[in-house]
């Protein structure tokens, strides 16, 4: 039974290691880059599960002092430049998911895109943001430090990104300034399972555990069942143990015989 157990835990942990390897912390907003005084919030929840998931950061080159001291979600408010840094999720046993890298600026201008890697084949908007305006800009878009295009409506789209599209992109809106750079990751299909569908992911761990565990009851049950089988007295049966009634039944032969004088004499 001991080895039954120990598959069940087994089965649990290979499977939210591989789903740890292609999954990432929910950012909200959904973007990498803040304003100063903003708020934003870093989650672990998507990842419950037997064993507990909490945010770990690196902000400064210093990593989270320790894991039990992290809490599984964490939102920060205001936002400093001084909380930019790498941002992912660890279990106890030290399963990390994928890093996402935020940045805050003390300028006026921020790059907008989603914080999570993308899906390949899907369309991609990236928004270039001035603090405290929402009226349209020119700005400039760039990868890796190559200028891609000039938008009137501070808006670029990547329609169909593919792996290719990978890099770091920053914008700039003339008279306002520049935007960080941050990093687009591109997931191709058989990653994005992982990636934009955590919860049915879990969905589907915690069905097939339902299922292991149905199994090992029923095993569990029928061991019983042949354990209380051999340990069980032997049933005595009645005809075995009540002594046996001789036959009531008499059986006898009467003999008549014709009255005769003779015999009269004798009697």
């Amino acid at each position: 039974m001991d080895v039954l157990v120990l598959l069940v835990a087994r089965v649990d942990h290979s499977c939210f290691a591989h789903k740890a390897d292609a999954a990432f912390p929910r950012i909200s907003p959904d973007r990498l880059q803040f304003f100063e005084y903003e708020s934003v919030t870093i989650s672990c929840q998507e990842f419950s599960s037997l064993t507990e998931w909490r945010v770990m950061t690196k902000v400064n080159k210093i990593i989270s002092a320790n894991w039990d001291s992290s809490p599984p979600s964490c939102t920060i408010e205001p936002t400093f430049e001084r909380h930019s840094g790498e941002y992912w999720c660890e279990d106890a046993e030290g399963q990390t998911s994928g890093v996402l890298n935020i940045s805050v600026t003390a300028g006026s201008v921020i790059l907008d895109f989603p914080a999570r890697p993308v899906i390949e084949g899907s369309d991609v908007i990236l928004h270039c943001r001035e603090e405290e305006s929402q009226s349209k800009h020119i700005a400039d878009f760039y990868k890796d430090d190559l200028h891609l295009v000039t938008s009137y409506e501070n808006n670029m789209i990547i329609q169909n990104v593919s792996k290719s599209d990978e890099g770091f992109y920053k914008c700039r809106i003339p008279g306002a300034g520049e935007s960080p750079e941050s990093r687009l990751t591109v997931l191709t299909q058989s990653k994005s399972a992982y990636e934009e569908t955590p919860s049915h992911s879990v969905s589907s761990n915690l069905f097939s555990l339902l299922w292991i565990f149905g199994l090992v009851a029923l095993l569990l049950w029928i061991m019983g069942q042949l354990h209380d089988s051999k340990h069980r007295e032997p049933d005595v049966s009645i005809s075995a143990t009540k002594p046996r009634v001789p036959d009531q039944s008499v059986f006898s032969i009467v003999y008549y015989r014709p009255v005769t004088a003779e015999g009269n004499k004798e009697l």
